[in-house]
């Protein structure tokens, strides 16, 4: 879920920083998805992503980064301001 905000904001940024941003955010989202299915067991089992899969993510950042932002507009759950 907070993934899923952060993708949001990410387009809110300038265009020169989106593309590093936007790297990081789908790394750690492998990285996540390595300790889902290790069933969150981070004491025992290493959550590890490989190179190729890393670099394999750079390209797809990049095209995320220079594609023009979806607006969507504010969440309605939650309490109002």
């Amino acid at each position: 879920m907070i993934l899923n905000k952060a993708e949001r904001g990410v387009t809110e940024l300038t265009e020169a920083s989106r593309w590093p941003v936007w790297a990081s955010l789908l790394l750690y989202r492998q990285i996540l998805d390595e300790i889902e299915a290790n069933d969150y067991d981070n004491f025992t089992k290493r959550a590890y992503v490989g190179k190729v899969k890393k670099l394999a993510a750079l390209p797809v950042a990049y095209t995320k980064s220079i594609l023009r932002p979806n607006r969507t507009p504010p969440s309605t759950i939650g309490p109002s301001k």
